[in-house]
């Protein structure tokens, strides 16, 4: 595939002044401290801060979304590389699901040709059903069923050709340790409104902890861990594209309410226009349908 590797648009030793986040952590540096887990106990106050304040919403940034085009149901399992979903409220058409959305961005990071099977709890086939107890997504290539995502992913990597997409060793808890999507989910499910304001602290705090790991890579890094998007991209980008799609406006709370400098928002800008990820996410109104009915 073409534009895997990027180049920073920064030179090594650039300096940047730091958004109030950081400028409150660390004070003002002239280069980027390195990572330290003592940092992240300071981070309760500061998040309650950031709560109690928010800031006005400018426009949000609409990745350039191609539509799939959704197979039929097949009775049989298929040998050409296929990915089963949860269909939307049609029935029909792929649903919201942020896994799968993770899984067909590693496929095309990978160029690999696959088509895409939304199914409804009623249309699952019964080979689905059978071998896997219907668990989606699941991905099936030469006539075998994969599934569990994360499984699903580093099995990607590794079957197929093309750069690699492996986490660095020094990375590989950073999705686990930031509890992205959890906090996402937990808010955006949420319909106790005297809990909002604890589950808020935590999603900001989830926040913070990728935050400060984003700031603690060399001046100039475009993605999680590195200049190539890897497998812990094609966790995080989905997580936060429900923050983005369906959390704002069901919750009133996005990144759109962090500074423009904040380094989440300027990572979900740079790389949601890449096109493993535009023309591999569902739409907008599918997210908050599918969000929406999950709160009901």
């Amino acid at each position: 595939m073409d534009g895997l590797v990027f180049t920073p648009s920064a030179a090594p030793h650039a300096t940047r002044a730091p958004c109030a986040v950081h400028a409150a952590l660390h004070g003002t540096p002239s280069v980027r401290p390195g990572a330290g887990g003592a940092a992240f106990g300071a981070v309760s106050g500061l998040v309650a801060a950031l709560v109690a304040s928010q800031m006005a919403k400018p426009r949000s940034v609409r990745p350039r979304r191609v539509k799939h085009v959704c197979m039929a149901v097949p009775t049989e399992k298929p040998m050409r590389t296929t990915v089963f979903t949860k269909a939307a409220l049609d029935g029909v058409s792929p649903g919201d699901c942020p896994f799968t959305h993770g899984v067909l961005m590693a496929l095309k990071l990978k160029g690999v040709d696959y088509d895409v099977v939304a199914c409804s709890p009623t249309t699952k086939p019964p080979w689905l059903l059978q071998e896997v107890g219907g668990q989606m997504p699941c991905v099936v290539h030469q006539g075998v069923a994969h599934v569990e995502s994360g499984k699903i992913l580093k099995w990607i990597d590794q079957t197929f050709p093309g750069p690699t997409l492996a986490v660095p060793s020094d990375f590989e808890e950073l999705v686990s340790r930031a509890g992205l999507f959890a906090a996402i989910a937990e808010y955006t499910k949420n319909t106790d409104s005297s809990k909002d304001a604890d589950l808020l602290v935590t999603l900001q705090m989830a926040l913070t902890r990728f935050r400060m790991h984003l700031f603690s890579l060399p001046i100039g890094t475009q993605y999680a861990c590195g200049n190539a998007l890897t497998l812990a991209d094609c966790e995080l980008l989905p997580a936060l594209y429900v923050l983005q799609n369906a959390t704002a406006p069901l919750k009133g709370w996005s990144l759109n309410n962090l500074p423009e400098s904040d380094e989440i928002r300027q990572y979900y800008n740079r790389a949601s226009t890449l096109p493993a990820f535009a023309q591999t996410c569902y739409p907008p109104n599918v997210a908050l349908q599918g969000w929406t009915a999950a709160r009901s």
